[in-house]
C-alpha cells in the first residue's frame, strides 16, 4: 500500500510539472506575442486550478509555488532573478498567490466530493451485486437441498439427480463470484504480481476450456491456433483465469447451440488472440464501459447478467503482464469480440 501511495505522489508531482512547464510554454509564446506579463497570472492560475482538479490540493499548493517562482523568475523584471524591480508587481504576485490557494482549495473540494460521489456509487454497486449474486444461488442450493432432504424418499433417481445438479450447478457458480471478489480485492490492493514466462498459448487454452467444460456444455468451442504460433510471454495462471472469464462471458450472453470462437495470430511483433460468439453483441457506447467494476451491460433476453467484475478482472490482470484487452461487435454488429494484444516471446528473445 505505501508503494502505491508513493508511486501515486509521484505521479502527481511529475504531472503538476508537467502542467506548470505547459503553462510555462504559454507564457513564452505570449511573451513573444508582446503581450504585458501582467496577463500572464491568468496562465498560471488556470495550471494551478488544473492540477486541483486532476491531482487533489497538495499537488495544487506544489504547482502555485511552482508557478510564483516561474512566473517572476521567467516574466517579471528583472528577468532570471527572484527579485522584484516594480513594487506593483509585488500586488501583482500576493493576489496571484491569495486566488491560486483559495480557488485550488475550491477546485480540490469539488474534486473529494467527485471522488465520494464515485466511491458511493461504486459501494452502492457492490453492496447490490452482492445482495442479488450471494443470495440467488444460495437460494437456489437451499431450495434443492431442502426438497432433496424432505422429499428424498417419495423422489425418483431422475428428480433427484436433477436437484444434485441444481445444488452442483449454483455452487460452482458461487464459488465463481467469490472467486472474482477475490481477484478484484487483490487487484485494487496491488496484490497481483505476473510471473511471466514464455507460454505456448494452446496449453493455456486447454486447460482454461478444461475448467470451463460445465458452462460450455450447451455451446460449441472452435479453436483455430497456428502451429507455428510463437510462445508468447505471460504469466499462465492469470491468463488461465482471463480466460476463463472471457467464456464465461460468452456462454452467459450468446444463445445456447451457438459457436465460441479461440482464434490467434501473429501479427508483427505480438500476438493477438479473439474470443467470439454469437450472442447480440455490445450495446452501443458500451465497448469500454463493460469493463467498468460492477458495470453490467443489459441483456436483451433478460438471461442472468453478469455479477461486473469479470471483464474488470480481465483487463486488471492483463495489464499486469504488459498486455491488453479491447471489446467490439463482429461483422454486421452480430456477436461480441474481446481482442487480447500480448507481447510475443519471439520477439522479446
Amino acid at each position: 500500500m505505501k508503494t502505491q501511495a508513493t508511486s501515486r505522489g509521484v505521479r502527481a508531482c511529475a504531472g503538476t510539472l508537467a502542467v506548470v512547464a505547459a503553462a510555462v510554454a504559454v507564457g513564452l509564446a505570449l511573451q513573444q506575442a508582446r503581450i504585458p506579463p501582467a496577463n500572464f497570472s491568468l496562465v498560471f492560475l488556470t495550471a494551478v486550478l488544473v492540477s486541483a482538479i486532476v491531482y487533489g490540493l497538495w499537488p495544487a499548493l506544489f504547482a502555485c509555488v511552482a508557478s510564483l517562482l516561474a512566473y517572476n523568475f521567467l516574466f517579471l523584471p528583472p528577468l532570471y532573478t527572484l527579485a522584484i524591480e516594480d513594487r506593483s508587481n509585488i500586488v501583482t504576485l500576493f493576489f496571484f498567490g491569495v486566488v491560486a490557494l483559495v480557488g485550488s482549495n475550491l477546485a480540490a473540494r469539488v474534486r473529494r466530493q467527485n471522488v465520494i460521489a464515485e466511491t458511493e456509487r461504486l459501494r452502492s454497486a457492490m453492496l447490490t451485486s452482492l445482495s442479488h449474486d450471494l443470495r440467488t444461488p444460495l437460494a437456489s442450493i437451499l431450495g434443492a437441498a431442502s426438497s432433496l432432504r424432505a422429499h428424498r424418499r417419495s423422489l425418483t433417481g431422475p428428480s433427484q439427480d436433477e436437484l444434485l445438479a441444481t445444488i452442483h450447478e449454483e455452487a460452482e457458480r458461487l464459488h465463481r463470484f467469490i472467486g472474482n471478489l477475490l481477484d478484484m480485492t487483490r487487484l485494487e490492493c496491488g496484490a497481483v504480481v505476473a510471473k511471466v514466462e514464455a507460454v505456448d498459448l494452446s496449453d493455456v487454452i486447454g486447460t482454461a476450456l478444461r475448467r470451463a467444460e460445465s458452462i460450455l456444455r450447451t455451446h460449441r468451442v472452435e479453436v483455430d491456433i497456428p502451429p507455428d504460433l510463437p510462445l508468447v510471454e505471460l504469466d499462465p495462471v492469470l491468463f488461465e483465469q482471463v480466460l476463463f472469464n472471457l467464456l464465461d462471458n460468452a456462454a452467459k450472453y450468446a444463445p445456447q447451440n451457438t459457436d465460441i470462437w479461440l482464434r490467434a495470430r501473429q501479427d508483427g511483433r505480438v500476438v493477438t488472440m479473439e474470443v467470439a460468439d454469437q450472442g447480440d453483441g455490445i450495446p452501443a457506447g458500451e465497448s469500454e464501459r463493460i469493463f467498468d467494476r460492477f458495470h453490467r451491460a443489459a441483456s436483451t433476453d433478460r438471461k442472468r447478467a453478469g455479477t461486473g467484475l469479470g471483464l474488470a478482472i480481465c483487463r486488471g490482470f492483463l495489464r499486469a503482464m504488459k498486455s491488453s484487452i479491447v471489446a467490439a461487435n463482429g461483422e454486421g454488429g452480430r456477436g461480441a469480440v474481446f481482442t487480447i494484444t500480448m507481447p510475443s516471446a519471439r520477439d522479446l528473445a
